[in-house]
């Protein structure tokens, strides 16, 4: 995949791989031989020998067939683009004359060399860069602990703190590049162990952020040390200019089971979320079948007992629960009698299946549920009335089984609302079971190296490479070849 250089002033074109040719070790000269290659927002560039799988064919035995993987991230206008590369490959991939691990994805820097070994090499240039000023120093942060060190180059900020890359002097060798890892630096009361660092470091699965360390700063600063999950958020993944695009009931079927099997390992652990929604749900690559994490468990609670109930006002009202307590219209409210006792009894578990009938609704349809005309108070009054249509043109492709999962979670009934567990036997999960478990340890656990508290699968036969999953109550054009 090659473009133009009036090509570069495009917009969506984030960064570039620019052909080099090594003519000494130090010295790297153009190469009129290869095209240069756009690297765009959430799309994935694969560079290989396959010409059916990859947009930059390289002709090199030494090359494999999906070799290595480049994509930029970009949350708004306003934020850095993030670039990163994956090695995919047996022979190995360079960056800046280090070699990356198999499967490990690492950032790029404007001017950093990937070479691929006998075939070629690339200088990468990012069209949007990095203020040079020490971040680190002007939050006030430090930027050494332990053997962690702490870069000024930003994932994500907001009212709870800042999200920033780091490093593991620890995982550091001299011949591959050390993993990146993200620190999250939020302020702590000083009379009180931060929840969401103690919540987190008791927790290991495969669809759950994993913290490695926390530390307890100057100034209340609690610092976080976390995987960098490189995909983006799913908001991100599925905004396209002023709107959110849904996308084929095949792929949401692949996210929800996955936040199905994160919601029902947090609740057997006596823990609630309590903030689900788009945001706070990261894809470790930007395609289909990625793996999903939930993250940002800053509001979560654990649960002393099975029966007890939470009453503190929290979380998001566009993906929140009718019975945690946002108000908008008391009088129409306690026209239900049901949910309005519930505002003194307080909420259970079920308020993230709430959260979560409502992100299923987004990514089937690309619109939020009870939206209205988007203040607060219309989302607050719609989704404690109950308005759920599906006479929408968006749902017109969906299946029955897919709008009875969604109808089923976003019942405002709190006790025929289905629950972590039950929800894996709705029809619209339990027809796939086996296909969505075979591609789930496939594609996402077995890549991790963290234990699931899944069901255990056994099959006699070789997983095939590809994997179709056809939804039976879905029209054809939708059925997706997950590769594995």
């Amino acid at each position: 995949m090659g473009f133009e250089s009036k090509d570069l002033y495009d917009s969506d074109i984030l960064g570039s791989l620019e052909p080099y040719t090594a003519k000494k070790p130090w010295l790297f000269e153009p190469d009129e031989q290869l095209a240069a290659v756009a690297i765009t927002k959430n799309k994935l560039v694969k560079m290989g020998r396959s010409s059916r799988e990859c947009s930059v064919v390289l002709d090199h035995a030494s090359v494999s067939s999906v070799h290595c993987v480049f994509w930029a991230i970009r949350f708004d206008d306003d934020s850095v683009p993030l670039y990163y590369v994956k090695d995919c490959s047996l022979n190995g991939t360079q960056l800046n004359g280090l070699s990356l691990n198999r499967g490990q994805t690492c950032l790029l820097e404007d001017g950093d060399i990937i070479t691929v070994p006998n075939a070629a090499v690339y200088r990468f240039v990012a069209h949007v860069k990095l203020t040079t000023y020490d971040l680190v120093e002007q939050l006030g942060f430090q930027a050494d602990i332990d053997d962690w060190h702490i870069t000024s180059k930003i994932v994500g900020s907001g009212t709870f703190g800042h999200v920033l890359v780091a490093k593991s002097r620890e995982l550091v060798r001299s011949t591959h590049q050390a993993p990146n890892y993200a620190v999250k630096v939020i302020k702590m009361k000083p009379s009180r162990l931060d929840e969401e660092a103690e919540i987190l470091l008791k927790l290991s699965h495969p669809n759950i952020i994993k913290v490695h360390k926390t530390f307890a700063g100057p100034c209340d600063n609690l610092y976080i040390f976390q995987d960098l999950i490189t995909g983006g958020d799913l908001f991100s993944y599925l905004a396209t200019s002023d709107c959110l695009s849904p996308v084929s009931e095949t792929e949401a079927l692949l996210i929800v089971y996955q936040i199905l099997q994160a919601l029902r390992y947090l609740h057997s652990e006596g823990i609630v979320h309590r903030d689900l929604k788009l945001d706070n749900i990261l894809l470790c690559t930007p395609e289909p079948c990625s793996r999903i994490v939930l993250a940002d468990f800053g509001i979560a609670k654990a649960l002393s007992s099975p029966r007890a109930r939470m009453h503190t006002v929290v979380g998001t009202p566009e993906y929140c629960a009718p019975e945690v307590g946002f108000k908008a219209d008391r009088t129409a409210y306690k026209r239900f009698s049901r949910a309005a006792s519930f505002e003194q009894q307080g909420y259970d578990a079920k308020c993230d299946l709430w959260s979560l009938g409502v992100i299923a609704h987004i990514v089937l349809t690309g619109i939020s549920p009870f939206y209205g005309d988007g203040s607060e108070a219309s989302i607050i009054h719609n989704a404690k009335m109950g308005n759920l249509s599906f006479k929408s043109n968006q749902w017109s492709a969906v299946s029955d089984h897919a709008k009875s999962f969604v109808r089923r979670l976003l019942e405002i009934d709190v006790h025929t609302r289905l629950d972590s567990l039950s929800a894996f036997n709705h029809p619209w999960i339990a027809r796939h079971k086996g296909r969505l478990e075979k591609i789930y340890q496939k594609r996402i656990v077995q890549d991790t190296g963290i234990t699931s508290k899944t069901e255990e699968v056994t099959w006699k036969r070789k997983i095939p490479k590809t994997v179709n999953i056809c939804l039976a109550d879905e029209p054809k054009k939708k059925m997706a070849k997950i590769q594995l």
